[in-house]
This record gives structure tokens, sequence and C-alpha cells, in this order.
């Protein structure tokens, strides 16, 4: 087919042949150098916000020996004029496999009770602005997306019987770590959860490290099946550790993970750790802090040296002094705070190699446990919070490069919100941690509330945990629940983009 401009081309048998190669290869570099790149580009710039129209998240099932579980969820969507799109949010149970095609699968076999749950309806919401909570039938996890108008700002939260938000439900992904204590230190029980809400059969590998390096154990890619589950039970592979870190590489389709642990006094769910990095900042330890401990993850095959700087309500001060603390390459290097004292902090860690890293708190049963997370952008948002009596809510944030000043919001089960600082921003030093008490909302009675952190325009970086301690003391009463607070993004913003014709076709 000839391009449209430009000269045919007559082929004619012999002695014609090399002239016409000849004059082909002209008409080549005449259409190339016409069509040549740099003057075909189509550049669109970056910081174009777009809004969020769609979300997914997974509920891990009811820990070993706890009750059916409950989803709470709330959708906080941006101011709008005109009329708003129409959204909704569903909750689904999922079921566990029955199948175990591959050694050490602890799943529990399809029953009659299971196949129930499979059948239930899913729960549908169209509200936004207010806290919705569902319970899973069949103690199974489920299966939350969100679509329109309740995917923007949604958050969701697997809670226990008194309202508590214990873990984030979490997005499904291809690389998830995890850290914690171990088996020899608190942890009796580690378990493992697989969770696939797609449409198509996922696999996934478990990388399993202790104090000690890389354990054996789960050798083989853990398949999960749509719209099911996968319970794993890590403990015999993880005997005599100090520290425990789980990292879980999705290497077909895409699986969302969490980890429970427990010992004799009950057990916590572990937030998902950060990416390995150089540099990351760990708020949520609270009072209790002289007793917690710090886990570090050194993926790589190089020794990190580690530099540990708290952020405390008196000001910045350096953990460990003298030398660089030193951790070992493919290896969990547990490590104590003792130096803290009774004194709620933020941590910063600066490494010479990347790292992942959580932070264990003492409290009620095993403790509570905080990892890395990053700054609240937007609004950060708890969507289960306790109204019970002898509890006390409130949040830990630390600043740690620059002041920061927010505001704090609560919303009832009926979509009430309230300010209670409401002539003023909260306000954070540089380089220091506040513990702010969030009274329950006057008109919100016993039912569970929703808390809404909103940095300031101009606003420097702010890392917040939501912490509930039970007693009397306030937030010096031991601790019952921490939980990172994430951000709820009502919109992202697009990266620049540039088409480059970089080829062209003869």
């Amino acid at each position: 087919m000839r391009r449209p401009g430009t000269p045919s081309i007559t082929v004619t048998p012999r002695v014609a042949v090399p002239g016409a190669v000849v004059l082909a290869l002209v008409v080549v570099f005449v259409v190339a150098w016409t069509t040549r790149p740099g003057t075909a580009q189509v550049t669109v710039p970056g910081g174009q916000h777009t809004a969020v129209t769609a979300i997914t998240r997974s509920c891990p099932p009811a820990a070993p020996g706890g009750a059916a579980p409950h989803v709470s969820m709330i959708a906080l969507p941006a101011a709008q004029s005109g009329a708003a799109s129409s959204g909704t949010a569903t909750a689904k149970p999922a079921t566990p496999t029955g199948t175990a095609t591959f050694s050490g699968i602890l799943a529990a076999p399809a029953t009659a009770a299971t196949t129930k749950a499979a059948a239930t309806k899913p729960v549908t919401v169209t509200a936004p602005g207010a806290v919705t909570s569902v319970t899973v039938p069949g103690g199974g996890g489920a299966a939350v997306a969100a679509n329109g108008k309740m995917a923007e700002g949604f958050e969701a939260e697997q809670t226990d019987a008194s309202g508590t938000g214990v873990v984030t439900c979490t997005h499904p992904g291809s690389d998830m770590w995890f850290v914690g204590t171990g088996q020899a230190d608190g942890a009796s029980q580690v378990w493992l959860y697989l969770m696939n809400t797609g449409n198509l059969t996922a696999s996934a590998d478990v990388t399993i490290l202790t104090d000690t390096g890389q354990q054996n154990g789960l050798n083989n890619a853990i398949t999960v099946a749509p719209g099911q589950y996968v319970k794993e039970n890590v403990t015999p592979y993880v005997q005599g550790s100090q520290a425990i870190a789980l990292r879980v590489q999705a290497n077909t389709g895409q699986v969302a993970a969490s980890v429970w642990e427990g010992g004799s006094g009950g057990g916590a769910w572990l937030p998902q750790a950060n990416a390995p990095t150089k540099s990351l900042v760990i708020p949520g330890l609270t009072v209790a802090s002289s007793a917690a401990r710090l886990f570090v993850v050194t993926p790589g095959s190089s020794d990190a040296k580690l530099k540990v700087v708290a952020y405390t309500p008196a000001g910045a001060a350096q953990q460990f002094p003298g030398t660089p603390v030193d951790a070992s390459a493919g290896a969990v290097t547990p490590l104590a705070l003792n130096s803290l004292g009774a004194s709620a902090a933020g941590l910063k860690l600066t490494s010479s190699a990347p790292i992942v890293a959580g932070v264990l708190v003492p409290g009620s049963g095993i403790g509570s446990f905080t990892t890395a997370v990053p700054p609240v952008t937007e609004q950060g948002v708890v969507a289960a919070n306790p109204a019970a009596k002898g509890v006390t809510v409130g949040l830990l944030l630390t600043a740690p490069s620059a002041a920061a000043r927010v505001t704090i919001s609560v919303i009832s089960a009926d979509g009430t919100v309230t300010t209670p600082a409401a002539d003023q921003n909260v306000a954070v030093t540089a380089g220091h941690t506040l513990a702010v008490t969030v009274p329950r909302p006057a008109d919100g009675g016993r039912r569970p509330f929703a808390i809404v952190v909103t940095p300031q325009p101009g606003t420097g970086p702010l890392y917040a945990v939501r912490v509930v301690t039970s007693g009397t003391g306030g937030l010096s009463a031991p601790v019952s629940s921490l939980l990172p607070v994430s951000s709820a993004m009502t919109s992202i913003t697009l990266p620049p983009t540039k088409d480059n014709y970089t080829a062209v076709l003869p």
C-alpha cells in the first residue's frame, strides 16, 4: 500500500533491480526525515487532579478464637457544586478456600456454614458522610468495593465488639511487608491471611525472616482462588524467634494480606509496613514507650547502620547515642527503647541501607503495633472509634521537620460533624509529638464514631496514630488499640506524561 504524498516505486526484473533498491532506500530516508521524532510530541502537564472513582479493600476474617468480625466504613467526598453523582459502597463476605494443593496450607474446608455465607447478599451503602457498620456472616473475610462518590474519601476497618477499629482493610497489592514480635517473645501464635477479591486466581510467595535470618517453611507459592481467602499458620516456622517479618509478593494476580499475632492474654493485627527505604517515620508510641520494642528489617545483602531520633512532647531526643546501631542484613533486629521514659513519641529512622520497621507498644494482651506510615495527605480518617464508658480515644501527632496545624473533627453514627476545638486549629511544634484526647460526639449515644484529621494548607508533614486506652488515667492508661491514620483521598494528582514517537515504519 502506497503512503500518500510519497513517490511510487516500480520494480522491474533483471537489470533494473539494483537501481530500484537504491531508490527504495532513498525514499525510506525521505519518509523517516520528514516524520522524525522531536516535532511530534504531546505533553500533558503534571499537577492536574482527578477524582477517585473506584476503590477496593479486603478485610481479614475473624482472628483465632474471635467472634464474627464487623466492618465499619465511611466515605467523605469533597464538597462540589451542583448535583453529586451517585455511588455505592458494597461489603460482601468471602469464604475460605477448601483447596489444599500445596504443603503447609491450613485452609478450613468448605462447609454448609461457609456455603451459606457465600450466598449472603451484599450489603449496599449509598449515603456518604455517615459511619456504616456491618457484621460479616460466617466469620469470613470481606470484600469492600466503592465507586462514584462513595469512593471519595473512603475508609474501611475491621472492628471488635466495642466498635474499635483494630486493622485497616487493605488494598490488594503485589508486595507487602509485616513486622512484629517473635514466637519466644510474646507471640505464641502467628497467622497469615491471603485474600483474593479479584476474578482471577492469584498466587503469592511468602518470605519469612527472623532475628536469625531467613526461615524455611513456606517454600511454595500459595494459590488463592477468586473471591476466597487462605489462612496459613506461620508459628511452626518461627520457633524461638525474638522478632519476625513476613514479605508477601504476588506473582500472578493481586492479593491482600493480613497478619495476626497472639499470646496468652490476647492478640493484635500487624499494620502493613512500609516498603524498604532509608528514611522513615513511625508515630504512635504512647506513654508506655519506656518498654516499647523496635524491630528493624534489613532485606538487602548489606548490614544497615541506623540513627534513631525520638520526637517527644519535650522535643527531639537521639536514641542509642554514640555509634550508629547495626542491623544485620537478611534478618530482623530487635531493639529495646528503654531511654524514652514515660513519654509519647514518634520515631525517625535514618539508615545506610533500605529498611522496614515496626514497633510493639505494651498494653492489654500482647500489646499493640505501629509501623512507618506516610504523612497524612488531604485528610486522614479512622472510621471506627469506641464511645463506651471506661475508654479514652485520642491521637498521637508527630511533626518531625516543620510545624503542623490540623483540624480534628468527629462524625457520629448519624453523620453529624462536630469539631471539638472549633475556635482554633491544633498546633504541633516542629520536632515534637502531641497527644490529643478526642471526645466522643455529644449526641452520638454509645455508638462508634469516626475521626477526621485535616492538615491545614502550608503545614509541615504530619504523622498520626489513633490510640485507645482503657481504665482511668486518660491517654496515660494501658493501651488497648493503636491504628495508624490512613489518608482518605478524594482526588489524586496526575503525573506529567509525554507522547514521543521514536519509531518510523517504512
